[in-house]
């Protein structure tokens, strides 16, 4: 379970949630007094209904005489009432879910943006599926509860205030005998209020669960297929979708205890109660039948807003719970690194110095211990080590997706802190070993919405690193649809496209993550002859998985366990017969063994 899931939740916390979500309707404060407006011209005219009903029982018939016009009148003037509490629901509820949708279209923005300035770290230790449930399915909620919750709890406790004035002044008495009721409903709001929580936490983290499992399944489909592993995903699947399933259902029993049936049974006893007592007055006395029509009525319409109330508690307490879980990530902490105060100027010469870092991703593990080395402008340096030797790290810190705590990377002499943010992604190019395809065209691709970048750019830019070969070979030629991941195109045909797209923004600074390692033999006879080309007057770091593709860097680092255990040129490092010798005879037996 993530850090902002909870199985419990106190009514303190709940309190402190909803005053918090009721924040984000300050900047919409003329909708919220409209909506108000209109909720109390609708609870003013819902209660003149039944005191016309009341006139036209005591007025309209007397001596045994229908008067007809009387009749004529108040019936005129009850379907007026109705009209216009008609008229005035509807804008209560339109201006309502207007405002609900304002505000959860503003969180969702709000945690979007926030999403995209967490550290990566965030994301190494949170499921994909689980952040998307908190971007759509939890905000969701909270509008349903803004469409749905804030109105009616509005208009009901409105209702409710309105319908005890009005019974007293119709009969005491009677109004005290339905007031009665009153802690009851309320004691049985807290009651559901209490044990629905729970439920509701359990529920929304199983669907979080069920969310990331389908995300992951969908993602990874070629590889369940492939290690035949359909059945055991089926089953794990089928095992979170019946817990939820069964949270879902405690909750529905608790619905059918505490909601309808209670509510009923209230209104039933009151009504019982209200016409023992009338019965019992009339036999002292004359009653007043329009009176105790109108008091039926009101009845019914007194725990109504209760039960309105109660029936959307459900909605109330998920939309909470949501809240908790998106405040937990508007509220996390860890950002991407932050640049120093006041961080300006620019790169000119890229000379790049890695002075005694070290590095840790869980703060108790260094995967990069005293990492020192010099990069002068215009030479390439090369990382090599076997896997978890600390090279994707040494990337990672200076691309600035990591903070590291220890030493100091210098660009031109100067902290890479120094720079703005934007200044070092705008001078830095970087290729990975699996390029990233959007949906969209090859020119969406390459130019990433930057408008600095025109279509004859990037043409020029496929033509540097070869990729406008196959490009003319399609049908739309640069306006060919990417499907999602670029699964259409070979590995081979992506990396180019990769490579197109770093030097189409004409980096100061290259950086390529094991870039040809799943690249065909012939693709990357292809390509690096255009590598020659791209790292030409550019600052270069390159971690290589082939020995061969990197025998004229300028130096060559090899990495152990996070420390640089050789340096040197590819024919210092073989005269050393060291690590780097044996990683090399290696790769050349097994080349040899695939001939």
């Amino acid at each position: 379970m993530n850090n902002y899931d909870k199985e419990t939740f106190t009514a303190k916390e709940q309190l402190s949630v909803l005053l918090r979500l009721l924040r984000y309707l300050k900047p919409y404060k003329g909708l919220v007094f409209l909506a108000f407006v209109t909720v109390i011209f609708a609870t003013v005219f819902s209660l003149l209904g039944p005191m016309v009903i009341k006139d036209i029982v005591d007025t309209a018939f007397v001596d045994d005489m229908v008067k007809m016009d009387i009749v004529y009148q108040k019936i005129a003037l009850y379907a007026g009432v109705i009209l216009a509490f008609a008229l005035f629901r509807y804008l209560q509820t339109y201006q309502f879910n207007n405002i609900g949708f304002k505000v959860s279209q503003n969180m969702r923005v709000e945690l979007y943006k926030k999403l995209q300035n967490m550290g990566m770290r965030y994301f190494d230790q949170t499921p994909a599926g689980s952040i998307v449930s908190r971007v759509t399915n939890d905000t969701e909620a909270i509008q349903d509860m803004l469409n749905n919750v804030l109105a009616v709890i509005v208009s009901s406790i409105i209702l409710i205030i309105g319908i005890m004035i009005a019974m007293l002044l119709l009969d005491v008495t009677m109004a005290l005998i339905c007031f009665l009721f009153l802690p009851v409903a309320i004691f049985v709001i807290y009651l559901y209020q209490k044990y629905s929580t729970k439920f509701y936490l359990i529920a929304r983290d199983r669907l979080s669960q069920l969310n990331t499992r389908l995300a992951e399944s969908i993602s990874g489909m070629n590889i369940i297929q492939l290690f035949n592993q359909q059945k055991r995903i089926s089953d794990e699947f089928e095992e979170t979708n019946k817990e939820y399933y069964d949270a879902s259902m405690k909750n529905v029993r608790l619905d059918g205890i505490l909601l309808a049936p209670t509510i009923q049974l209230l209104t039933a006893l009151a009504l019982a109660i209200l016409f023992s007592y009338t019965g019992l007055n009339s036999l002292y006395g004359s009653v007043s039948v329009g009176v105790v029509v109108a008091f039926i009525e009101y009845v019914y319409r007194y725990f109504d807003p209760m039960f309105q109330i109660m029936e959307r508690l459900s909605i109330y307490q998920q939309a909470i719970v949501s809240a908790y879980r998106v405040f937990k990530i508007l509220d996390h902490e860890e950002l991407t690194p932050q640049q120093n105060e006041n961080a300006s100027g620019s790169i000119k010469e890229a000379k790049i110095e890695f002075k005694n870092v070290s590095f840790s991703y869980d703060g108790e593990k260094e995967v990069l211990t005293n990492i020192s080395f010099e990069v002068n402008p215009g030479e390439t340096i090369a990382l090599v080590g076997h896997t978890g030797s600390g090279k994707s790290s040494i990337i990672n810190v200076m691309m600035r997706f990591y903070e590291f705590y220890q030493g100091e990377i210098l660009i031109d002499g100067k902290s890479i802190k120094d720079y703005p943010i934007e200044e070092l992604r705008s001078k830095m190019g970087l290729v990975l070993q699996d390029p990233f395809m959007f949906y969209g065209t090859i020119n969406d691709n390459i130019r990433l919405q930057n408008k600095n970048i025109s279509d004859h750019d990037i043409r020029k830019a496929c033509e540097f690193v070869q990729a406008d070969t196959f490009i003319n070979q399609l049908s739309d030629g640069y306006e060919h649809r990417v499907i999602e991941r670029g699964s259409s195109f070979s590995t081979g045909q992506k990396q180019l496209l990769a490579f197109a797209r770093t030097i189409v923004t004409n980096p100061k600074i290259l950086i390529l993550d094991e870039a040809t390692a799943n690249i065909d033999t012939e693709t990357e006879v292809l390509i690096q002859e255009g590598l020659e080309r791209i790292r030409r007057g550019r600052t270069s770091i390159a971690i290589a998985h082939r020995l061969s593709t990197i025998k004229d860097a300028n130096k060559i680092l090899v990495l152990d366990k996070g420390k640089i255990v050789e340096q040197g040129t590819h024919d210092e490092l073989l005269s050393q017969k060291g690590t780097y010798y044996m990683m090399y005879q290696l790769q050349k037996s097994e080349e040899n063994d695939n001939l």
